[in-house]
């Protein structure tokens, strides 16, 4: 059973409690007061046969006559009243011995008389017969040597009919108030619990792997924060689970790629060692082979010390202190000589900044990302950095070329280990894919992160933002 049923029922049933236990008490008290109101008429009733009866002893006394069971059985039946037809109300004299002397009783009224023994005083006593309640009262009359048993009857039948009435209206208007009640209970209870079915149907689609489920509950009370606690908790949950699977998918591509950019020299170096095993080649032919080993080995060596370099970052961050860039940039354009070739490097900046980083580091980043510039071939046939100060404060490097650009669907991918645009082109290149990635990796370290723009067919612009060394002192 939902919860929403049980909270129907559980109200209806408390509901229904009170409304019978209230119209109980009412009814039985109203009863109560009218069956001490028809007692109070009996007793008076009794009361007047009692003193008539009385009164003639005390009156055949007086005279000097003789009080006879004759003369006191004359006398009540002169005060008896039969009613309409005998059966409503009536006396019962009797001697001491319990002996009826006379009865004004009806069939009902005697059967109901029948077998009742003395009750002593005036106390009422209530007894059916033939469908009709009879309310019992008895007084004893003295006379000199003798007693007389006087007994009155009233019929109380009306009042208990009267309190049956009152029951079944009772009944008939709680079965209505009830069913409205029901009605109105179920509707109330529905709405209160449409925010936790919502926070089911959620919960259920997100244990199905709908994480985007979320529970649409906009109520003010604790419903309400609950669903906002379930939907914050969902968005972690979604954020966790998406980082775990673009995890799980870039260690397969990394794995693939680093698999493939391995077994492509391996392959060649391999060839080209088992023909200089097995085939007797002239000088010139051996002499292109080895230098097919050679350039192939080198790469092999490129990759794994970029791969040695990447890994050693993740598990030792750099100790960063004050790094002029004048002496960066002297040894940027030292180390890029052998490789530009035909591209030029336009170097253009403030002279003595200095900023918070490793030298070295800021060196190779600086270099990867000249080297990727020189690669994508530029127009102009030249490589732009720039070193100067950023307008909200710290120092700005930027690296531009006029090359073949890159795709905008592909600027998010490309600082991931292995991936290249061109895969043909960056492998005649010489490239492996590592070094945006690395270049990724040591600006994280410097607390900055590359910004890449990037066009097709226009050109990419690569900058960040390094501390100054006299703010970081500051700080």
């Amino acid at each position: 059973m939902k919860f929403a049923q049980r909270l129907s029922c559980a109200m209806l049933l408390l509901l229904a409690g009170v409304f019978s236990l209230g119209g109980f008490v009412l009814v039985y008290v109203n009863s109560a007061d009218m069956l001490r109101q028809a007692a109070a008429q009996a007793e008076q009733w009794h009361r007047m046969q009692y003193y008539t009866l009385e009164t003639e002893v005390l009156g055949l006394m007086a005279r000097g006559e003789e009080v006879t069971d004759d003369a006191l059985t004359e006398r009540a039946m002169e005060i008896a009243d039969f009613g309409d037809d005998g059966s409503q109300s009536g006396i019962w004299l009797g001697n001491a011995d319990g002996m009826m002397l006379f009865s004004s009783l009806g069939a009902a009224a005697a059967e109901a008389s029948a077998g009742v023994q003395a009750i002593g005083g005036q106390e009422y006593y209530l007894r059916r017969a033939q469908g009709s309640t009879y309310l019992l009262l008895e007084s004893t009359v003295s006379a000199p040597n003798k007693s007389y048993r006087l007994r009155t009857l009233s019929d109380v039948t009306g009042v208990f009919a009267a309190r049956d009435r009152q029951l079944a209206r009772f009944w008939c208007m709680e079965a209505g108030t009830l069913g409205v009640c029901a009605l109105a209970i179920v509707l109330l209870t529905k709405r209160m619990t449409r925010p936790l079915d919502e926070l089911y149907g959620a919960s259920r689609r997100i244990a199905r792997g709908d994480y985007t489920a979320r529970a649409e509950v906009a109520t003010q009370d604790e419903i309400g924060s609950v669903a906002e606690s379930f939907n914050a908790m969902a968005e972690a949950v979604q954020k966790n689970v998406d980082a775990l699977a673009l995890s799980a998918r870039q260690r397969e591509e990394f794995m693939g790629a680093f698999t493939h950019e391995l077994k492509t020299p391996m392959t060649a170096i391999i060839g080209y060692a088992d023909t200089l095993r097995t085939l007797e080649l002239d000088p010139e032919s051996r002499r292109r082979a080895a230098g097919y080993i050679f350039s192939e080995a080198k790469r092999v060596e490129a990759l794994s010390g970029k791969l040695l370099a990447l890994l050693g970052l993740a598990q030792q961050p750099a100790a960063l202190a004050a790094v002029q860039m004048d002496r960066v940039l002297r040894r940027l354009s030292t180390s890029l000589a052998p490789v530009l070739g035909a591209v030029k490097l336009d170097m253009r900046g403030e002279k003595g900044l200095a900023v918070l980083g490793d030298e070295d580091l800021l060196v190779d980043l600086l270099y990867n990302l000249v080297h990727n510039a020189q690669k994508a071939a530029p127009k102009d046939g030249m490589v732009h950095v720039l070193c100067t100060r950023a307008p909200g404060g710290g120092v700005l490097l930027c690296v531009r070329d006029t090359g073949c650009g890159i795709p905008k669907e592909e600027l998010c991918r490309v600082t991931e280990p292995f991936y290249m645009v061109d895969k043909s082109r960056a492998r005649k290149a010489g490239g492996s894919g590592m070094g945006l990635a690395l270049c990724q990796k040591i600006a994280a370290l410097h607390g900055a992160q590359l910004r890449i723009e990037s066009q097709a067919g226009v050109g990419t612009r690569v900058s960040f933002t390094l501390k100054e060394a006299k703010e970081a002192q500051d700080a």
